[in-house]
């Protein structure tokens, strides 16, 4: 008798530990989701130490739960675990018979291991206790974080003169393009382009987050975030930002005008009337001088890149540094150029004639893996946006969210290597990771079950 009481009690014990656990790790992935929008952008490889933490947390507490989670992630942490074993190959060849006089930069192998394996590993870790209402609350947290960030920043480019004197301010923050990139800012660097991509995702899920959730008051809040950070968006006057975000939001509406209610139909349409010309009002022409500037800038560097002229600050740069990567392409084609790869594209581009000495990188993800991993780096990044398309298709549940992220984040990356950048790597990687495992929980939240 005592035996059997001995045995329940146990198991008793087993059981709330283990739901005290589980409650720990969803509390953390709702706080990751509250960073990954107001912190992350600003500390870079400082947040990949938080989930190395939780990682080994999860670990630690659950050993049994973790390795099996491990063996279902197998594959897709195998592509990047290749990957780094192949930088490090090629990193002991190179160093022992290389003749460039660049100086290595070591830091790669430490961005592979906290980003590129840590991430997909914590990613797989969030099998067990991942539901839709908890990706519905993380997606919100995210969003909240990010608003919270942005406004802190408008705050500190104009102060209360954006309500005292509103024009003046708003029209501050478009020809400063809300302050471009912002060094040394709350004790980091937060740099204009992963500023742009978290406010393009965020307004885009808080968007989606007012169709999916049914409670009136998130559905008002959701609404707020959406319309904030969309004109937040559009103080960067970022191009391919901008760009991004309106395929996305024309996804996502293709998405919800197929499958809503003639209620919701009718909604989204009257919406999208009265806000159109009102914000064109707002930007195009109480505002219009910044946009003008652009639009003059970009004519202009077509038609130079027309005569060969390279130099500029839009296109036509970007045109030259594809140019100048094939240039080079017999250095690093094939093999890459691993630690040496950021010196020697420095060095291209200020012996470049084509006036690119300013720039010190490509400003395309694609090919700057390309020019560091060679065809197995680009076949890695590919990988990253396919491999969540494939299992969609694979299992017929595609998620229109899904795809309409995916169109901003690869938009971007052909105009800034974010996915090289610490300010945003880590939010694009988990994303895509999440993406990847995860696809049905947010095909299941587009369905409704939240």
């Amino acid at each position: 008798m005592e035996q059997i009481y001995f045995d329940k009690t146990r198991k008793l014990k087993l059981f709330f530990t283990k739901m005290s656990m589980k409650r720990i790790q969803e509390i953390c992935f709702l706080v990751n989701g509250f960073l990954l929008g107001s912190l992350a952008p600003l500390y870079g490889k400082t947040f990949n130490y938080f989930l190395l933490f939780m990682v080994l947390f999860h670990a630690v507490t659950q050993w049994n739960s973790f390795v099996k989670e491990l063996r279902v992630g197998k594959k897709y942490i195998l592509v990047f675990g290749i990957y780094f074993i192949y930088i490090l190959v090629q990193s002991l060849f190179m160093t022992w018979g290389c003749t460039f006089t660049d100086k290595p930069y070591y830091g790669i192998f430490e961005d592979l291991l906290l980003n590129f394996i840590l991430i997909p590993i914590y990613v797989v870790s969030l099998k067990e206790y991942l539901t839709p209402r908890l990706l519905a609350r993380f997606l919100f947290l995210f969003c909240t974080g990010c608003l919270l960030l942005n406004i802190y920043v408008i705050f500190d480019l104009v102060g209360i003169s954006l309500f005292t004197d509103t024009s003046s301010a708003i029209n501050f923050l478009y020809a400063n393009r809300l302050g471009e990139n912002k060094l040394d800012f709350l004790g980091g660097n937060l740099y204009l382009e992963p500023q742009t991509l978290h406010m393009a995702l965020t307004a885009l899920i808080a968007y989606f987050l007012i169709f999916i959730y049914r409670n009136k008051g998130v559905k008002i809040l959701s609404g707020i975030m959406f319309l904030l950070l969309t004109i937040f968006l559009s103080f960067t006057v970022t191009k391919a930002g901008i760009l991004a975000f309106i395929l996305g939001f024309g996804i996502i509406n293709f998405y919800l005008l197929k499958h809503s209610s003639f209620r919701v139909r009718s909604a989204i349409l009257i919406g999208i009337v009265l806000l159109v010309p009102i914000f064109g009002i707002f930007v195009f022409d109480g505002l219009k001088e910044k946009y003008k500037e652009r639009t003059e800038e970009i004519k202009r560097e077509v038609e130079n890149v027309k005569r060969g002229v390279y130099a500029g600050g839009t296109i036509a740069p970007r045109i030259g540094f594809i140019r100048e990567s094939f240039i080079h392409v017999d250095e690093f084609g094939v093999w890459g150029l691993g630690i040496y790869a950021k010196h020697r594209v420095n060095q291209w581009l200020q012996s470049s004639k084509d006036g690119l000495g300013a720039f010190t990188n490509v400003h395309n993800s694609f090919i700057h893996y390309w020019i560091q991993g060679g065809v197995l780096g680009l076949a890695m990044i590919v990988f990253l946006f396919c491999a969540p398309l494939y299992r969609m298709l694979r299992t017929q549940k595609v998620s229109w969210l899904i795809c309409a992220l995916l169109v901003i984040i690869f938009v971007m990356n052909n105009t800034c290597i974010l996915l090289a950048l610490n300010n945003s790597r880590l939010m694009i990687l988990l994303l895509l990771g999440m993406f990847y495992f995860y696809g049905d929980v947010f095909w299941r939240l587009e369905k409704g079950d939240c």
